[in-house]
Parts: C-alpha cells; sequence; structure tokens
C-alpha cells in the first residue's frame, strides 16, 4: 500500500489534510452520482447554459447527451481518485484545473443571474448561483491546500488494484446512467415523485406567504438608461431596453407550483386529478413517437373499458395534435401542459403517470409502459399498478450495495493483505 513519497511526522496536519481529502473526494463522487441518477436532468441543465449564451441549435441531441455522461464519469472517477488517494498529484491537478475553470462562470450566474441554479448537484440539492460560487472558492481552497501536502494523503488500497478500481468506477457508472436513460431515474429528486399527493403539493400551508416578485423595467433615453418599476413607470418618451423579475421578499413555494391542465378550449382541469380513483396521465411532449402508437392505443382501451380518466397531456401545437391523431388513429382527448412541467414529472417521451386518489402510485419510461399481456382485469387486482414505499426502499437499498459495497470490500481485502504482508516481514 506503500507510495513513492512519505508523509511527514507532523500527526495533526496528517489527519487534517486525509480529513479533507475525503471530504472533496466524497463531493465529487456525489456530484457525479447525481448526475448519473438523472442524465436527462443534466441535458436541460446544459440546454440551459446554452440558451442563456445564445448559442444556437441548442436543442437535445446525442452530442449534448454524451456530454453529459461524460461530465458524470469525470467527476465520479476524480472524486474516488481523490477519496482513495489514487494518482495524488494529477488527481489534486485534475480538479483543480476543472474548479478555476468553473468558479469564473459560477461568479458570472451570481452576478448576471441567467438562470436560477448552476445544476451542480442535480434536482438533489439545490444551491442558488451565490452558493454555488463560494461553494466553488471553498473547494478551490481546499484543493491548493491539499497540492501543497500531498505527501500526507494515505491511500486506502494497493497500488497495483487502482486500475481495477477505476475500471469498476467507470463500467458500474456507465451501466448505471444507461439503466436511467432507459427506464426512469433511480431515485426521483422532483416534486411529481411516486407517492406525492398532487393536491397538498400545490397548497400554500397555513401561516406561510408566497414570495413577492417586483418586474424591473430597463429603459433609454437620450442615451442614458435608467431603472423603473411599475409603481414609477415614465412617459412614452422613454424607449423600452428590458426588463427581469426579481425577488422582492422571500417566502413561501409549494414544491408544485406551475402545474395548471388546460383542455382544447382554455379550461383548467387540474382538480379533476385530485378526484378519487385512478387516473391515466400519458405524457407525449413533442408528438414524435409514432412508434409507440399501438402500446398507447392499447393502455387508452384498457382505460376506457375500466372506466379511468386517460389524459394525454401535451406542449405540442394544434396542428402537431391533429397530425398525431391522423397517423396514429388516437381516440383520447389532448390536454395542454407547459413543456418544463412535463419534462420535470417524467423524463421519457412518451411517459406515463398513475394517480390513485390524487396521488402518484406510479410512472413508466416508454419503454416500461404495461404492455397488452398485462392489461386485464381492475387495477386494483395488478400487482404492477402501485410501487410500494417498502418496494422503492429495496431498490435503493440494491442499487447503493451493487455501487459502492465492492469499494468496501477492495478497502478491507487491501487492508488484511497489508498487514498479513508486515506480519511475514516481521518473521522474516
Amino acid at each position: 500500500m506503500s507510495r513513492t513519497a512519505q508523509p511527514s511526522q507532523n500527526k495533526a496536519l496528517h489527519v487534517i489534510c486525509n480529513i479533507l481529502r475525503f471530504a472533496l473526494g466524497l463531493v465529487f463522487v456525489f456530484s457525479g452520482f447525481v448526475k448519473a441518477i438523472d442524465p436527462m436532468g443534466t441535458v436541460y441543465k446544459l440546454n440551459d447554459y446554452a440558451e442563456a449564451f445564445g448559442i444556437a441549435g441548442a436543442e437535445q441531441t446525442h452530442v449534448v447527451l454524451w456530454i453529459a455522461m461524460i461530465l458524470a464519469l469525470f467527476e465520479f472517477i476524480l472524486g474516488i481518485c481523490i477519496f482513495f488517494s489514487m494518482w495524488r498529484r494529477t488527481a489534486l491537478t485534475t480538479a483543480l484545473v476543472f474548479i478555476v475553470l468553473m468558479t469564473p462562470l459560477t461568479l458570472y450566474l451570481a452576478i448576471a443571474n441567467p438562470i436560477s441554479d448552476c445544476g451542480c448537484f442535480g434536482d438533489a440539492v439545490k444551491l442558488t448561483n451565490w452558493q454555488t460560487f463560494w461553494k466553488n472558492v471553498v473547494l478551490l481552497a481546499v484543493i491548493i491546500f491539499l497540492l501543497f501536502h500531498y505527501k500526507e494523503l494515505c491511500p486506502l488500497i494497493r497500488r497495483t488494484w487502482d486500475w481495477m478500481i477505476i475500471g469498476f468506477a467507470f463500467v458500474s457508472l456507465y451501466l448505471f446512467m444507461n439503466n436511467n436513460l432507459r427506464h426512469l431515474p433511480a431515485y426521483d429528486f422532483r416534486p411529481y415523485r411516486i407517492g406525492t399527493n398532487l393536491e397538498e403539493a400545490m397548497t400554500m400551508p397555513e401561516g406561510k406567504t408566497p414570495p413577492e416578485y417586483e418586474t424591473v423595467f430597463i429603459l433609454e433615453k437620450e442615451g442614458k438608461k435608467r431603472k423603473f418599476t411599475l409603481d414609477n413607470y415614465p412617459d412614452s418618451t422613454w424607449t423600452f431596453v428590458a426588463s427581469r423579475t426579481v425577488l422582492k421578499k422571500k417566502g413561501y413555494t409549494p414544491p408544485i407550483h406551475e402545474f395548471e391542465l388546460m383542455d382544447v378550449e382554455g379550461n383548467d382541469i387540474t382538480e379533476k386529478l385530485f378526484e378519487k380513483g385512478y387516473s391515466f396521465l400519458m405524457i407525449l411532449r413533442d408528438l414524435r413517437a409514432e412508434d409507440m402508437h399501438d402500446i398507447i392505443n392499447d393502455l387508452y382501451d384498457y382505460a376506457q373499458f375500466n372506466e379511468y380518466p386517460f389524459y394525454a397531456l401535451t406542449s405540442g401545437t394544434d396542428a402537431a395534435i391533429k397530425r398525431w391523431k391522423e397517423q396514429t388513429g388516437a381516440l383520447y382527448d389532448f390536454y395542454y401542459l407547459d413543456d418544463t412541467t412535463l419534462k420535470t414529472i417524467v423524463r421519457s417521451n412518451p411517459g406515463v403517470v398513475l394517480i390513485k386518489d390524487g396521488t402518484i402510485i406510479n410512472k413508466w419510461s416508454r419503454h416500461d409502459i404495461p404492455r397488452d399481456e398485462l392489461l386485464t382485469g381492475t387495477l386494483d387486482e395488478q400487482p404492477w399498478a402501485e410501487r410500494t414505499r417498502e418496494e422503492r426502499l429495496r431498490r435503493y437499498a440494491r442499487i447503493i450495495t451493487l455501487m459502492f459495497l465492492p469499494y468496501i470490500l477492495l478497502i478491507l481485502l487491501s487492508y488484511i493483505m497489508h498487514r498479513k504482508t508486515k506480519k511475514n516481514m516481521k518473521k522474516e
């Protein structure tokens, strides 16, 4: 387990350096892991960045998805290297370059505020842009400190096992990401997770007050720009330049606050989802999934036979809906919902959400929508209909075990072999 560089005799410095090294490694591991849980969330955030910086053609392409996956792999493997103290100087130098590049960007985001948050920890931990900037400043200081004292960092495994650890980290996270892409994120950090009661999540609790916002207008006159509000908006001699909404007073915002389901006539029918019984939500964002129409039609027929409400939700145009119905023979009605909300509800197109008594009890990606052979009897008789809390907890436990237990076992095995080697050397 020894490395070429030996630690000093300063025990306090030795302990501090290794505590900081573990903390730094865990930050990178956590950041990469939560991105791997929801790769499409990273894609949407990268698109937000591209839009904020005026990059044309920033659509959800395979290129953007590969960038999101590479970013998750990079952060996770870098965190593993730092945590295990593998290639100490190289890993810390790489982390330094990464944070040095990111810190000015996060400073700009904090000042200009073009997007609400950087997405560095996905939807798992929401940080303001200023919190993200100061987080990077702290990480920068820790990395520089560790680079000056890298000889104090003790390895956790035998040096010959380094590539085995890296190989396992790469393969396990890559397979994990692909599973989350094909199905749905292993853990849903968003407000529309399974078990959420929509009405409760949309209700303002007693004693809470909503945040207050104010619109600031930037106007120009005779070459001079000034800021105005609605209270002191000037006359028509001023020329409009831009406007932005700023938070005037902090308050409580319900987890779900932008969910407004409209029918084709513009009527708000959101409250229908709170009624007793089952309801199917079919998410069809851009209406370009014609290959799925038979499966969707089968599910609709099943819902009709059992008198379950079936809502096809889209952000598409009237022309797109008409084309979809002509090409697929769809008989169900469409309802409108904001595109961002649709992407937040389920990371799949199409995707299905099952609601019971106003509570989300299951969700399926396009690859997991119940097929015709399962659509028999009523939902009360079907084991696949509801994903229980116990089932979800068992799934989380399996994921954590498969992803992280091998590292613990390798550390223990390396320690045992190291002790055995020292014991044999003493005998000699």
